[in-house]
């Protein structure tokens, strides 16, 4: 049996996204399955380059529905589904492991090597009224979060989250923290931050003067352009540098300019992926011991925990509602980068 539903598909790369109605299977009696009835999925720069056709996946075959930032109201469930049932509402994790390998086993599905991305590889994804999930341990529960500030918990929430511990963990309380590229990452990364080691200082770094503004008004405790980061630096740390940098990057350009403000031993967490390479110098990597770290998504359990901190009041999303019919609308947009938050669509 299936569920018919109406979605937003790229049916041609780089051309208006097309309105395609697709089947969505329902989950069978001894199934871990879950139907969702979607109450939001956001927009990301990684749809844009999906859109585009230059960021190519195994699976990813047009037509095509884009959205891996979900959230929705379970419509049906397969019968091997315990911890889920009909009308609770959920935030979909958006890497799905196949369960088996010492990846998932451990708890680090992100790193799976077989893993599928709804909206990205092989699975339909949020673009559309109804998604299937394959299995429910893949859902976290929502509470009373409003769906469409719950979706990009998905992905900008949690990628913010693990990245932030990431960077805490390497620096001393009350450290200068630099976050690298201000948007919808960068929006949650300020105020988890400020929740988690109020006694930091995070210095925004952005060319556009919006973003640095929005940065401030989050609890940043400076905004500063590229080229105001050394001195900026220099000036707060007394020369020393900053112990961590969340680079949101992900460009030849930001790591370089990163690297050149780092103390000794000190890190980036890599988020962005906007650039083909990254570059670190050898004698300064070397002498100082500076370190590049990648962080990709995060776990299940800080989707979950980051999930928590948004239902207690602790982070708040910023986003723009657009109805799904108006996804083309959004996605100009987006890469105009004319949204400070996130864009979810809505069906």
């Amino acid at each position: 049996m299936t569920v018919k539903s109406k979605s937003m598909a790229v049916v041609e790369a780089g051309k208006p996204l097309m309105p395609m109605e697709i089947e969505v299977t329902e989950p069978g009696e001894g199934d871990r399955g879950v139907v969702l009835k979607m109450g939001g999925a956001g927009m990301c720069r990684t749809d844009l380059r999906l859109w585009r056709g230059k960021e190519p996946r195994p699976g990813y075959v047009l037509p095509f529905v884009l959205g891996h930032e979900n959230a929705g109201v379970v419509y049906e469930t397969g019968g091997g589904v315990e911890a889920f049932k009909r009308g609770d509402k959920v935030v979909v994790y958006a890497v799905w492991g196949d369960l088996t390998c010492r990846y998932c086993r451990q708890g680090y599905v992100m790193l799976c090597k077989n893993q599928k991305i709804p909206g990205q590889s092989y699975y339909y994804g949020g673009y559309a009224e109804y998604m299937y999930v394959p299995d429910s341990s893949f859902l976290v529960g929502a509470g009373d979060i409003d769906l469409a500030e719950a979706a990009p918990l998905a992905d900008a929430g949690v990628t913010s989250y693990s990245a932030v511990k990431k960077a805490l963990s390497k620096t001393e309380p009350g450290s200068l923290l630099i976050l690298y590229g201000v948007g919808g990452l960068a929006g949650y990364a300020i105020q988890l931050v400020k929740a988690l080691a109020p006694a930091s200082k995070i210095v925004a770094v952005s060319r556009r003067k919006e973003k640095l503004e929005w940065a401030m008004e989050l609890g940043a405790d400076e905004g500063i352009t590229p080229e105001k980061l050394r001195e900026t630096v220099d000036r707060e740390t007394h020369g020393e540098g900053a112990g961590a940098a969340v680079d949101f990057v992900g460009t030849a350009e930001s790591t370089m300019n990163i690297e050149k403000i780092l103390e000794g031993g000190g890190c980036i967490i890599e988020v962005g992926m906007e650039g083909e390479n990254l570059v670190m110098p050898t004698f300064g990597t070397t002498v100082w011991e500076h370190e590049l770290i990648g962080s990709n998504y995060g776990t299940i359990e800080e989707l979950a925990a980051v999930t928590k901190m948004a239902a207690d009041g602790k982070i708040n999303s910023y986003i723009v509602k657009k109805r799904l019919s108006d996804v083309n609308e959004a996605i100009e947009g987006l890469d105009r980068g004319e949204v400070l938050g996130r864009y979810v669509l809505v069906p």
